[in-house]
């Protein structure tokens, strides 16, 4: 990315608060959610394009077993823009059994419009712990709530 983090750290922080609060919005519902605090995002324009997603390991366990259990059918995004920067929370919902995963996102508009260009099949966040030797992908269906100046969920 063009613009480090660092300089949007004030906007990074209030999309980490976003994401607790809506993860506790579906806890009182009853769901199981799982929040991803990333070390790192990095766009991966490519087949598929998407994300590259680095996570603790504790959070990268609780994906693994909610992965396992569930079988996502929705996504909602929340959107936010500073400084060129685009900030994402997606929640990916199993409706049925009353899972949610929250992965928060950023990227700049040079990654946007490279990921659009491939995006025609939707793009992928693929999840990965610092070893990197596992790896868990969610799917996301429909990448036009990914770009700049789209609705946001």
């Amino acid at each position: 990315m063009d613009v480090p983090i660092e300089s949007v750290s004030e906007q990074w922080d209030a999309v980490i608060d976003d994401m607790e609060a809506t993860a506790n919005d579906y806890r009182a519902a009853g769901w199981t959610v799982i929040e991803l605090h990333p070390g790192d995002v990095t766009p991966l324009p490519g087949e598929p394009p998407g994300f590259d997603v680095l996570v603790p390991d504790n959070e990268f366990s609780q994906l693994r077993t909610a992965v396992a259990e569930a079988a996502f059918d929705a996504t909602e995004l929340y959107r936010a823009e500073d400084g060129g920067v685009m900030f994402v929370l997606a929640v990916t919902r199993d409706a049925e059994r009353e899972i949610a995963v929250c992965c928060p996102l950023y990227y700049d508009h040079q990654a946007a419009m490279e990921l659009a260009e491939q995006a025609d099949d939707g793009l992928i966040a693929s999840i990965r712990t610092l070893t990197g030797d596992q790896t868990i992908t969610i799917d996301y269906d429909d990448f036009d709530l990914f770009e700049t100046g789209s609705p946001s969920a």
